[in-house]
């Protein structure tokens, strides 16, 4: 593990946020009308909640108020955004754009705790590797809030979904990639000292079936390699309350279609 507890340079964060290039909305996306679109979150208080962001399942304590919630779901989509315009211009896999992801959120007023240095990879069928992300994401979330979690409920208990749910669409078009399948799922919650704290599993999948097949339909006799590491990060509040203003700016014409709430 490699542990940093330095802060972000608040001027040039602000003009990193302001200047970052970011991917244009795809040509399928553009291509649906208003009713097509998913319904931006609703975002509540003092309830577990879960949105889908991209290709990203963001899942927020009772203990994050709204306002926050909407924040950090900006700041997950810019992030993203940005990453996938460095790909599509540098090339690289998901190690490149996982790293630029991270960049974005130090730069919107993350800092990083702790993260692993290396992929982990599980091989098998896709019921096997379906079976060893509850684990992962457990682990990652610890006991307490893997018992509270909506992601761990709903990958645990859905066996047979409605495909055509919003964020079902949402997810599965944001998560494939050129190269292979690659999505997070994020856990967000306030400590006893008031301190943002997030704890996100980036995931790879290289299978021949689609993120959302391998994760709720379960195939048992499609192979599949999952790759992943975790990273904990927790908020600069200064500095995070300084960058949502320029990252919302940045979203106002581009965050339409990746944002819904995740339901089952």
């Amino acid at each position: 593990m490699v542990t940093t507890s330095a802060g972000p340079n608040t001027a040039a964060s602000m003009a990193f946020l302001e200047a970052v290039p970011l991917a244009s909305r795809s040509a399928e996306l553009e291509a649906l009308t208003d009713d097509q679109l998913p319904n931006p979150p609703r975002y509540q208080a003092d309830i577990e909640q879960a949105t889908t962001v991209g290709s990203q399942i963001s899942e927020f304590a009772r203990t994050v108020p709204p306002d926050m919630r909407h924040s950090v779901d900006n700041a997950f989509l810019l992030a993203q955004l940005a990453a996938n315009f460095h790909i599509d211009e540098n090339g690289g896999g998901t190690r490149e754009w996982y790293q630029k992801y991270i960049e974005v959120l130090q730069n919107a007023g993350w800092v990083v705790e702790s993260k692993g240095d290396s992929f982990r990879k599980i091989k098998g069928s896709s019921l096997e590797v379906h079976k060893e992300i509850i684990p992962v994401i457990t682990a990652a979330l610890g006991p307490a809030a893997a018992a509270a979690s909506v992601v761990v409920t709903t990958l645990k208990g859905l066996e047979a979904m409605d495909k055509s749910q919003p964020w079902i669409t949402l997810f599965d078009r944001e998560s494939q990639r050129a190269k292979a399948n690659q999505f997070q799922v994020s856990y967000v919650e306030v400590d006893e000292n008031k301190v943002p704290r997030m704890t996100l599993a980036s995931f790879e999948l290289n299978a021949e079936r689609s993120v959302t097949q391998v994760l709720f339909f379960k195939f048992s006799g499609a192979s599949a390699e999952l790759s992943h590491f975790e990273t904990k990060m927790s908020i600069n509040q200064s500095a995070f309350d300084n960058g949502k203003t320029i990252i919302a700016q940045r979203l106002a014409d581009r965050s339409t279609g990746y944002l819904t709430d995740l339901k089952f």
